[in-house]
C-alpha cells in the first residue's frame, strides 16, 4: 500500500501549500539546523574620497533573528481487514488525509504569523510584536523607532496613506526605504472589498461617484483566515520573501511503519519547520476597533 500512500500524499500536498512559498521566503536546510537572518540595512552612504582617508563607514546593525526548525508529527493506522477490503481505497485516503494534516499545520502557522502580529506573546528579535508602533530601528541602545501598526479601516484611502507611511521608513543604517507596496493581506470578510477594489474592472475608483482613477488598480490580495473581520495589511511581496520567511529541514513526508501486530500498517507523517520574520518594515497592518 505504501507507493499508493506516498502518491496521494505528494499530490495533495503541493496543491495545499502554494500559498506559503508563493508569499513568504523559503529556506531548505542541508547541513545545520538553524538559519540566520538580519534585517535591511547596510553601512550607510559612502563619503568622497579626499585622496587621502578612507572614512570608516556607519556600523550600526540590525537585528539577527536566528530560525530553529521545530519537529511535527502524527500516525495513522490501517489494520489488514480493512486494507484487504478495499486496499486502493484506504491507501488513497490515508494519504490525502495525512497529507491534508501536514498542509494543515504549515498553513496554520503561515496564518498565524500574521494573525499574531498584534499578540505580544509572539515577539522578534527586537522584542515587539511583527506589526508594532516601537520597532527600534537598529540594534543600538535608545535607537529610535519605527511604526508599522494603525486602525485604520480597510479603504482605498487608507491603503495610499499607509504607503505613504511605508516609503518615509527607514534601514537600520539611515538610508531611506525603499519598496513597491503591492500586495495586500485581508480577512475573508473583506474579501469582497477587496474584488472590488482591485479586481479586472476597478481602473475606476470603486468608492466615489466621480469616474477617477483607482490609486490601488492592479494590487494583489491573499486571504489570511487567521485574521479578524476587520484586520488587514499591506506589503511589498518581493520585500516579504526577503525578510519573512519558512525555513525547513525536512519537507513533510509520510513514512511507513509495521508495529508489533501484523495485521496493523501505520503511516507516520513528519516535518520539520519553523517561520519568522527578520525586519518588519516590508508590512504594515491595520487592526481597526
Amino acid at each position: 500500500m505504501y507507493p499508493i500512500v506516498l502518491k496521494r500524499f505528494q499530490d495533495r500536498l503541493e496543491n495545499r501549500t502554494d500559498l506559503i512559498k508563493s508569499t513568504i521566503g523559503y529556506v531548505p536546510l542541508k547541513s545545520s539546523n538553524q538559519y540566520a537572518d538580519v534585517g535591511m540595512g547596510g553601512y550607510g552612504l559612502m563619503s568622497k574620497y579626499n585622496g587621502t582617508t578612507i572614512p570608516e563607514q556607519n556600523q550600526k546593525r540590525g537585528f539577527k533573528k536566528t530560525y530553529t526548525p521545530e519537529e511535527w508529527v502524527g500516525k495513522a493506522t490501517v489494520t489488514y481487514k480493512d486494507a484487504k477490503i478495499d486496499q486502493s481505497g484506504e491507501a488513497a485516503k490515508a494519504g490525502r488525509k495525512m497529507a491534508d494534516s501536514c498542509a494543515q499545520t504549515q498553513i496554520r502557522q503561515f496564518y498565524n504569523l500574521f494573525a499574531n502580529g498584534w499578540n505580544s506573546s509572539y515577539t522578534g528579535a527586537d522584542s515587539v510584536p511583527l506589526f508594532s508602533s516601537a520597532h527600534p530601528i537598529n540594534s543600538e541602545t535608545g535607537a529610535d523607532t519605527f511604526n508599522n501598526t494603525g486602525a485604520l479601516a480597510f479603504s482605498i484611502p487608507a491603503i495610499t496613506a499607509s504607503e505613504t507611511r511605508m516609503n518615509r521608513l527607514k534601514t537600520f543604517d539611515g538610508l531611506d526605504f525603499d519598496c513597491n507596496i503591492d500586495l495586500v493581506g485581508i480577512s475573508p470578510e473583506l474579501e469582497p472589498k477587496a474584488k472590488e477594489f482591485f479586481g479586472k474592472e476597478a481602473k475606476l475608483i470603486p468608492e466615489v461617484n466621480e469616474n477617477g482613477a483607482n490609486p490601488v488598480y492592479g494590487m494583489k490580495y491573499i486571504v489570511i483566515k487567521g485574521l479578524t473581520a476587520k484586520q488587514w495589511f499591506l506589503a511589498d511581496s518581493n520585500l516579504l520573501k526577503e525578510y519573512v520567511k519558512m525555513v525547513e529541514i525536512t519537507a513533510p513526508m509520510v513514512i511507513p511503519n509495521k508495529p508489533d501486530n501484523p495485521l496493523i500498517q501505520e503511516y507516520i507523517a513528519y516535518c520539520d519547520f519553523t517561520m519568522g520574520w527578520s525586519d518588519a518594515r516590508c508590512i504594515l497592518g491595520h487592526d481597526p476597533a
